[in-house]
């Protein structure tokens, strides 16, 4: 029994054994009197050096120490030079300090769950901490689980140095305001409320030896930020964490169910189970870095043809259910003379085409979405106005991105909801165009902002305040309203985030998961799923999707169609690529639905027919179980619900076909990317064999009960075939399904 065990095992049994080595409640006195305080929390001691502030918890439930040996550092000097320390001892709590100095507490917070470390006064120049006390070995088989887009685990035994910051909500930072921490089967939550908490990763092989490799987790307090919260939740994994996390975030007022959303709003019930397509620059227009002249312009759809675009998708393709979505409808086309962006451009035809088109998509039963952008001011706009624009302190301008408009200029936080409130902008179409949903381009995917001009300074959290005021004020207007990447802040005051999910058919946009020896996982799924309608962003090619089709899969989440091809697409037909490789899978149409069909109809068919009927089974349940079913992490089980609602899903990353047993296709033999799902009312899969037919090329399935029933039980199922043999084994029978069938089970 190690010596923090024994320690615990005598408080248990006698509490008054810790008054030796406790300082009188309430007493305040110096170190000369007490050199050691303890405090004991709900399940874990912390020993605190109350001479220099160093010190260490321990987990009981788990047995393990942070860190594993020794103390840890405050992270601000206390006590150097023989300067007298000051400390106050109450159960719950220590205060330290110097006088004019440093002043810190540590104190058992959340019914004595939580240990939170805060900093009454701290250095100018800010405090770092955490970084000796959360140290992870390579002996430790351990991680750290960042919460960036989806999600990272990023293992102390990978192999890889690297360092990297990931900024509180900055741009692929961390988009919830926590990390996880594992450590000898150990599971750890360090989480935070304020905007100017920077973490930093630091991976490093002592002598370049991979078995030596310690990584880090380093926390930097600045400005406002002045306290860190650390719980430790005995043994357990990245499942364990996400579900106390989860507590966290209702008790916080982060996790709002998506079942309340629609009690607000009746039309985002129509987003459960809605493929994204967008139509990114119905005009495109290219200036010069200063907005002064036009270097080309493009039409790419016209308003009567975005409308034909969603008549084509819901009547000739059948898919019951879209958030369809047009760019660059504006006076000046895609990103070009923002903020003035009425009346919609006479190029694509005015307002009233676009009020028509609006009209026609809604009428489908979809949800039609206008894409604008307050972040961005152009200097051909006819408002422009330097005094909007963010200051930096000597006064200059804060410059945005050069974007088809010419150089832009990024508006401060208060001016962006000041210009979109103008009467010519987000009244004025609500009024004139009547979108059920909109999208305000940026204004969750950039970091938190800061701004010097006298007139409107912001700090970061002051940013993100009034970034959700714009949110509230678009959602009250509209009905609907979603915004870029997305943060979990941003989890109350919208209902749909575009880009969380992956970018450009890869899972992030900068950051390479290989460089940090990281393995992507459905994190935010397994604390948020079941409160935001998400989808990813940017354009990619089908014939390079396989691996981004079957993160969605894992991640019950349907995808987003940003590459649509211009005007009325689907009356061309080019010749079918050949499917060279795995990652063309979803491609194929051969003997099913979408044979002969344009390309880009029969990638979004066959992907629409798993994931929008998979999404809107598992709408309303989170992912309570993630698995890595082999060693090499290439087999992934993702459940979602609990007993008889749960949805199972099976997805195989490896290049190796590997056989996995299921409910419903007894021995299924899944090929790169093949994958089997199981829930309720439905069913699919992309095997090499399913229920005791053999598919040498692999074919692609779905069953849906038709009657609300669930499988095992309903008379009517509908059987759809992408690819492959068209014959299906089911409920005892053999049926030859070219393309849809129903059948009778009565």
């Amino acid at each position: 029994m190690n010596q923090m065990n024994l320690l615990w095992e005598k408080w248990n049994r006698n509490p008054l054994f810790i008054a030796a080595v406790l300082c009188l409640w309430g007493v305040v006195c110096s170190t000369a009197i007490c050199e050691t305080v303890h405090l004991k929390g709900d399940s874990f001691i912390v020993s605190i050096d109350a001479g220099a502030g160093d010190w260490s918890l321990y987990d009981a439930r788990a047995d393990v120490s942070w860190p594993s040996t020794g103390a840890a550092s405050l992270g601000a000097k206390i006590g150097e030079d023989n300067r007298d320390v000051k400390i106050k001892k109450s159960p719950d709590s220590l205060q330290i300090w110097e006088e004019g100095g440093v002043r810190a507490s540590f104190r058992l917070v959340d019914h004595k769950q939580t240990l939170q470390i805060e900093f009454d006064q701290k250095p100018e120049e800010g405090v770092s901490l955490l970084r000796d006390a959360l140290a992870i070995h390579a002996g430790d088989k351990g991680c750290v689980i960042a919460p960036c887009r989806e999600g990272l685990l990023i293992p102390s035994n990978s192999g890889k140095a690297f360092s990297r910051m990931f900024g509180a909500s900055d741009y692929e930072g961390c988009h919830m305001n926590m990390l996880g921490l594992l450590k000898q089967e150990a599971a750890l939550i360090v989480r935070w409320d304020d905007a100017y908490v920077f973490p930093k990763l630091e991976s490093a092989l002592k002598d370049g030896n991979p078995s030596e490799q310690c990584l880090t987790t380093e926390i930097t307090l600045r400005n406002t930020a002045n306290r860190i919260c650390l719980t430790p939740l005995g043994k357990g994994n990245w499942n364990t964490i996400a579900d106390h996390y989860r507590a966290m975030a209702e008790r916080d007022g982060y996790a709002v169910p998506l079942r309340r959303k629609i009690q607000r709003n009746k039309h985002v019930e129509l987003l459960e189970g809605a493929s994204n397509v967008k139509l990114w620059q119905c005009l495109s227009r290219r200036m010069n870095e200063e907005s002064t002249q036009e270097e080309w312009v493009k039409i790419n759809w016209t308003f009567d043809e975005a409308a034909s675009v969603a008549e084509h998708i819901k009547n000739d393709l059948d898919i019951p259910r879209c958030l369809f979505m047009i760019g660059g409808w504006g006076e000046g086309g895609y990103d070009v003379r923002h903020p003035d962006i009425m009346p919609a451009n006479s190029e694509c035809g005015g307002n009233e085409a676009l009020a028509e088109a609006a009209r026609r998509v809604q009428d489908l039963g979809y949800v039609f979405c206008l894409h604008d952008n307050y972040q961005d001011m152009y200097r051909d706009a006819e408002s422009w106005d330097p005094s909007y624009i963010e200051k930096r302190q000597d006064g200059s301008l804060v410059q945005g991105g050069r974007w088809m408009g010419g150089r832009a200029y990024m508006v401060c936080a208060p001016n962006q909801l000041k210009l979109a409130m103008r009467p010519q902008n987000m009244p004025a179409i609500k009024r004139i165009i009547n979108p059920w949903a909109y999208f305000i381009d940026t204004t969750y995917a950039v970091g938190p902002r800061e701004c010097a001009d006298p007139d409107h300074p912001i700090d970061r959290n002051s940013d993100i305040a009034w970034k959700i005021q714009l949110s509230d004020k678009a959602r009250r207007i509209f009905g609907i309203f979603g915004s870029e990447c997305g943060r979990e802040w941003a989890l109350a005051h919208s209902d749909f985030f575009e880009g969380l999910v992956g970018v450009s058919g890869r899972y992030y946009h900068q950051l390479k998961p290989d460089d940090l020896g990281a393995q992507v996982i459905p994190f935010w799924e397994m604390v948020y799923h079941d409160c935001q309608i998400m989808y990813g962003k940017y354009g990619y090619s089908p014939a390079q999707a396989g691996a981004y089709v079957a993160h969605h899969i894992l991640c019950a989440r349907p995808l987003h169609y940003h590459s649509i091809p211009n005007h009325r697409y689907w009356l061309e037909k080019p010749a079918p690529a050949p499917v060279k490789d795995a990652s063309a899978t979803f491609t194929r149409s051969d003997q099913g639905w979408a044979e002969g069909l344009h390309p880009m109809d029969v990638f979004l068919k066959n992907t629409h027919e798993i994931l929008g009927p998979l999404h809107a089974a598992t709408a309303h349940q989170r992912l309570n179980r993630f698995v890595f079913l082999t060693p090499d992490k290439t087999l992934q089980r993702s459940v979602y619900g609990y007993g008889e609602d749960a949805s199972e899903i099976v997805v195989n990353y490896g290049a190796e076909e590997i056989l996995v047993p299921s409910q419903w296709g007894g021995e299924v033999l899944l090929p790169a990317y093949g994958f089997v799902i199981e829930s309720p009312g439905f069913a699919a899969f992309y095997a090499k064999k399913w229920n005791g037919i053999e598919y040498a090329d692999g074919a692609l399935f779905t069953i849906q009960a038709r009657d609300g029933r669930n499988l095992n039980q309903s008379s009517r199922i509908r059987i759809f075939h992408g690819f492959g043999s068209p014959l299906i084994a089911w409920s005892n029978k053999i049926y030859e399904v070219p393309r849809e069938q129903e059948i009778s089970t009565e």
